[in-house]
């Protein structure tokens, strides 16, 4: 797994510097990320004004002019890249609220974790939170010292998720965010509930435990994490049995192809003649890679790192990990486009992509990858655990 740098990082300029202005952005120019527009996020000092700033820089319509999926896929680095930069402000602007309203700064050092896409580097143009806090208490505090820590984060983790919400990323709708007590805690916290989950590995702990393979430091000190990331790698290590728990989650979605190739769209609703590209083609794919490098003792958080790790040591040909990562990034780059098919900004939308409006090669890419999903299950659910730590 490797933890996201944090605190000022250095992001590559994908823009012209010219190409934008802190009032407008120019119509040519789609989704661009300069050391300008950084600095215009970092001086953000309400979530009202990052709010609008997000809603620049993720204005998608620039993207109409491109209809081939190959062609949007660059413009997902670019998408993550801005999300990056927004949280952390978001983060910093929360610790700065409870500074004006007389909580103090953080007493000990803390990480702000990032799940789910934001965790993969994967977030589409909307996207929602997947978020937790861990932090690290002295041994020397009394119990009086450490209930006030722990009082502070739940001020941190509400102010947090409340300002986010605000900015314009809505609250996880199975509550894997920071102002929850599961997702929020001491480093002894998560150790204690990482060796609970995996004791007990029921359908929806085994899905916790999925989500903490896919988890990113995004902001504070990564080095609070790490004993957790240790306990995780060991509680995977030479353990078949929960491994082949999590295969159920894995296998979960459903890919909508049909016999013969025909694409099952839905067929009634507000979606009808739609896909939901996430749930039917993205979750399958990743679950299904994420499984095998688990099974073969690679903790890479991203897709293309766990594919290349993939790669490296021979467990899939070179010639299948290419096959499945030029689709897969095109898959992130089909995934920039529902905000295209329904223009309300919604993030129940943010999922579904309308087949008649796509391009003939787009819709041929997209067959294939669903056809790639259905294999990658078939042999994910074949696969023997077989990582021995």
């Amino acid at each position: 797994m490797i933890l996201a740098s944090t605190g000022d990082t250095a992001i590559p300029n994908y823009s012209s510097l010219n190409a934008y202005s802190p009032i407008q952005r120019s119509e040519a120019m789609p989704l661009t990320l300069s050391p300008e527009q950084i600095e215009r996020i970092q001086n953000a000092k309400s979530f009202l004004e990052l709010a609008s700033i997000r809603e620049q820089l993720l204005d998608p319509s620039p993207l109409q002019l491109i209809t081939r999926s190959k062609e949007l896929a660059p413009f997902s680095i670019v998408v993550n890249l801005i999300h990056d930069c927004i949280t952390r402000q978001g983060v910093m602007l929360a610790v700065s609220e409870l500074v004006k309203r007389g909580a103090g700064t953080p007493p000990v050092p803390f990480a702000f974790l990032q799940f789910g896409s934001g965790g993969r580097s994967e977030q589409a143009i909307i996207s929602d939170q997947d978020n937790g806090l861990i932090y690290s208490i002295p041994p020397h505090l009394d119990a009086s010292e450490i209930e006030k820590v722990h009082a502070y984060f739940h001020l941190l983790g509400a102010m947090i998720v409340t300002g986010l919400e605000e900015v314009g990323y809505p609250p996880c709708q199975g509550n894997v965010t920071c102002v929850s007590a599961k997702w929020r805690g001491s480093v002894e916290h998560w150790l204690d509930q990482l060796d609970r989950w995996a004791s007990h590995p029921t359908w929806e702990q085994a899905r916790y435990l999925l989500l903490t393979c896919d988890v990113r430091v995004l902001w504070g000190e990564s080095a609070v994490f790490a004993p957790v990331f240790v306990r995780l790698r060991q509680l995977l290590s030479n353990n078949p049995f929960l491994l082949s728990r999590l295969v159920s989650n894995t296998l979960h979605y459903q890919v909508p192809l049909g016999l013969f190739g025909r694409i099952l769209p839905e067929v009634k609703g507000r979606f009808r003649g739609a896909v939901n590209v996430k749930y039917g083609i993205y979750l399958p794919i990743i679950n299904c890679v994420r499984h095998f490098a688990l099974a073969n003792g690679i903790f890479a958080s991203t897709t293309l790192e766990r594919l290349a790790s993939l790669r490296e040591r021979g467990i899939w040909s070179r010639d299948f990990c290419d096959e499945v990562e030029d689709l897969f990034r095109q898959l992130l780059g089909l995934r920039l486009i529902p905000p295209l098919h329904w223009e309300d900004s919604q993030y129940m939308s943010n999922s579904y992509i309308k087949l008649g409006e796509l391009s003939a090669e787009t819709s041929v890419m997209a067959k294939s990858a669903m056809k790639l999903a259905i294999r990658l299950q078939r042999m994910t659910a074949k696969l023997p655990s077989v990582f021995q730590g």
